[in-house]
C-alpha cells in the first residue's frame, strides 16, 4: 500500500456575467510547472497593488486569453484570482499550508 497519494484536482472553470454563454478554465494547481508556482509567490510577495495587479492579470491571461475582451477592471481580475485560490483550497495562492495554519 502507498504511504501517499496524489490526488488529481480538478481545473477552475468559470464565466463572466457579460458573457454567460462562455466559460473560461485555470488549470490545477496540482499541474502547474515550477515557473508558474514561482509566479505565484511573487504575486503573494509583492506588496505593490499595481505590481500585484500586473502579475495577476498576466496569469490570468496567459491562461484564459479571451478575457481580455471584455475589458475586465483590475479588482474583477482580482475577484477571478482570489476565487480561483479559494477554490484550489487556498486561502491565498502563493503561501505555503504551514504558514495558512499558523
Amino acid at each position: 500500500m502507498a504511504d501517499f497519494i496524489v490526488r488529481k484536482r480538478r481545473d477552475f472553470v468559470f464565466a463572466v456575467e457579460d458573457a454567460p454563454d462562455k466559460t473560461f478554465t485555470l488549470p490545477a494547481l496540482s499541474s502547474l510547472g515550477f515557473e508558474e508556482a514561482k509566479l505565484l509567490t511573487q504575486i503573494s510577495d509583492e506588496e505593490d497593488i499595481v505590481e500585484r495587479g500586473k502579475l495577476v492579470e498576466a496569469f490570468l491571461l496567459k491562461h484564459a486569453p479571451g478575457l481580455k475582451a471584455l475589458g475586465l477592471s483590475g479588482m474583477e481580475y482580482f475577484e477571478i484570482y482570489n476565487a480561483y485560490g479559494l477554490a484550489m483550497g487556498k486561502n491565498k495562492l502563493g503561501e505555503s499550508q504551514a504558514s495558512q495554519d499558523s
